[in-house]
């Protein structure tokens, strides 16, 4: 069920289970609904990318707290790197509007996210649309491609961009963090 490879010493490629995979769909049917909301400008997720994506937003918390795709993180993370699953979790702000640290980046030709990394102990990109557009770990100049359906997980710490979208079309990636425990 927790199918995954080791691209190199830091980065850890899986394909989702199409179960997950239509989570997924419905998280972007819902933040499509956001997104298209007269008020959506409220609930934009402020990053490094804000300026450069056409828009993101966190995934609504019930559609986080209800999915399969949670569990299926976090036993990822136990089962790669040690401990057990309850040694991890999904950063959250609580008492905020984008409670849960995952969001969607809707991008189209032009935008970019610049190079950046993020907090917390890992992180992770779930690929939607993409059409050739790679994400570029600028450390080791290693270029991962994601297909639809595909996630990776890399250390948070690590620098990485996205270029300049060359294609007109949606391109569609969510992004997350997840945090360890020491128990």
């Amino acid at each position: 069920m927790l199918n995954y490879k080791f691209i190199n010493n830091e980065l850890i490629e899986t394909v989702l289970p199409v179960e997950i995979l239509e989570e997924v769909k419905q998280w972007k049917n819902e933040c499509d609904k956001i997104k298209n909301h007269p008020l959506k400008l409220l609930k934009q997720h402020d990053n490094i990318g804000t300026g450069n994506n056409d828009y993101q937003v966190s995934v609504p918390n019930n559609l986080i707290e209800n999915s399969y795709w949670l569990a299926y993180v976090l036993r990822l993370c136990a089962k790669t790197l040690g401990g057990i699953h309850r040694n991890y979790y999904l950063r959250k702000w609580e008492g905020h509007f984008d409670n849960y640290d995952i969001w969607i980046n809707y991008s189209y030709k032009g935008n970019s996210n610049p190079e950046h990394n993020h907090s917390g102990f890992l992180s992770g990109v779930i690929y939607y649309e993409n059409n050739d557009d790679s994400t570029i770990f600028t450390e080791n100049n290693f270029i991962y491609k994601g297909k639809k359906g595909n996630m990776i997980l890399f250390p948070s710490n690590k620098l990485h961009k996205v270029e300049k979208q060359k294609e007109d079309y949606e391109r569609i990636t969510f992004a997350f963090n997840i945090n360890k425990k020491e128990i």
